[in-house]
């Protein structure tokens, strides 16, 4: 039960507010609620003001123990001379209702000198949704073969309001996911694929500095950079998907972040450890570069990939500190899709030159944003402009990782080769890219 006095009270701390003096006692007490005595509300958060006239003392009790109703600390109160006359005015903050079913509470005013009350009844709607919870997730699909490869949905910038199942913030995820297997060789091997959809509730929706300098309450702190950056917290967001049970503890997370945003701009975080965070705005640009585009791009592309870009926007030579930067990530592994050799015979994708199904596979120069001294496998890509095809090379690194993660050891070039879905179409490009660049991958070792 919650107890409330004002007037007379003489507990330490408590606000105390005193009639009118008057030299002739009270001859007609009165204690009244102006409002109406039933007030209905819907099951959103809710403030209710209400008007109290007293001559006297009073306390206000809430029924049945009900937390859902707060009286805010910063009530006021005014007081007029005439009739020892008082109106005060109070306030009640009332949380949503997460359930289905009518709550009611009685908020009770009293003064037992005097023997007088009035009653307030607020009863307030059910919720006829169902939302999920900040931290809640969702398997999406498991896989089918191998031990699982395991891919994290979640968003940020998203508040409650988007939470509902089977709502907004659902048909996102989900739309992310299709988007993401869209493409080849993902939409080959899906099957090798556990996904999971992670519920993340922001205070505020959107992205920090989307309009100007605004900033908003999200849940990780997505912030829009120079050109098309995107920087978050990323300690959290891991912290986040480690709220999976199921995720295997030895296994790199990939984590696909939708922004609730409608602009273009896309940045991944990449790590030694093979885990990964893609940011991706919802963006509304035509494609390639909508919010598919920019799936591909950065989740499917950096994310799972660990791909280099392959645009050009310098015209010169790749200074040697920026060849010594891929180097160091190739001996992991990671950045195989382009190289420093057009040697067709020692180049990283020898194995795909001369073979019927790839005569357009060569060495291409220019990439990783400079036009002279690397080379990429073909003429265009994903990595060039979210165009829906991976290189053959870029096809093929993305297949190798998918079966290591899966635990599938033995699983050879050729095995690929034979098994390869080759779009029927080879896009051309433009030989310098004329538009802005998404943000440059973060590498963190």
């Amino acid at each position: 039960m919650l107890l409330l006095c004002f007037y007379g009270c003489n507990k330490e701390n408590e606000a105390e507010i005193l009639p009118p003096k008057t030299n002739s006692s009270i001859q007609s007490p009165y204690l009244t609620i102006i409002e109406d005595r039933i007030q209905k509300i819907d099951f959103f958060p809710n403030t209710i003001k209400i008007s109290i006239n007293s001559n006297i003392d009073f306390s206000i009790t809430i029924s049945e123990k009900e937390e859902w109703i707060k009286i805010s600390n910063g009530f006021s109160a005014t007081q007029q001379t005439k009739g020892f006359y008082l109106k005060n005015i109070i306030t009640l903050e009332i949380s949503e209702n997460p359930t289905k079913e009518e709550r009611i509470a009685n908020v009770i005013i009293s003064n037992q000198t005097y023997n007088l009350s009035d009653t307030l009844t607020i009863i307030q709607s059910g919720n006829p949704n169902e939302y999920y919870s900040d931290g809640s997730y969702k398997q999406l699909q498991k896989a089918t073969k191998g031990n699982g490869v395991n891919l994290v949905f979640m968003g940020d910038g998203f508040t409650k309001e988007y939470l509902t199942i089977n709502g907004q913030y659902e048909e996102i995820m989900k739309k992310a996911v299709e988007y993401f297997f869209s493409i080849e060789p993902f939409n080959s091997y899906r099957d090798f694929f556990t996904i999971y959809m992670m519920a993340t509730e922001s205070k505020e929706e959107g992205v920090n500095n989307e309009n100007g300098n605004k900033q908003v309450n999200n849940k990780f702190q997505s912030t829009f950079g120079d050109g098309a950056s995107i920087s978050c917290n990323d300690d959290l967001c891991f912290e986040y998907a480690r709220k999976i049970k199921e995720l295997q503890p030895d296994k790199p997370i990939t984590i696909i972040m939708p922004l609730n945003s409608n602009k273009y701009a896309g940045t991944t975080y990449l790590y030694a450890n093979g885990n990964s965070i893609a940011l991706c705005p919802i963006s509304t640009e035509e494609s390639p570069n909508d919010f598919e585009g920019l799936v591909h791009h950065e989740a499917g592309g950096h994310g799972f990939g660990f791909l280099c870009d392959e645009y050009v926007y310098y015209n010169r030579f790749i200074p040697e500190i920026r060849k010594q930067e891929v180097r160091e990530w190739q001996q992991l592994g990671f950045q195989m899709n382009i190289d420093f050799t057009n040697n067709l015979s020692e180049i990283l994708w020898k194995d795909f030159i001369g073979i019927g199904k790839y005569n357009h596979v060569s060495a291409y120069e220019g990439g990783y944003e400079y036009q002279y001294g690397i080379w990429r496998p073909e003429e265009n890509s994903c990595m060039n402009d979210n165009i829906p095809y991976f290189n053959v090379q870029s096809r093929w690194s993305i297949a190798q990782r998918i079966m290591k993660l899966a635990g599938i050891t033995d699983f050879s070039v050729n095995e690929f080769i034979a098994n390869d879905n080759v779009p029927p179409y080879i896009p051309s490009r433009s030989a310098i890219k004329d538009m802005p660049p998404l943000g440059q991958p973060v590498w963190k070792k």
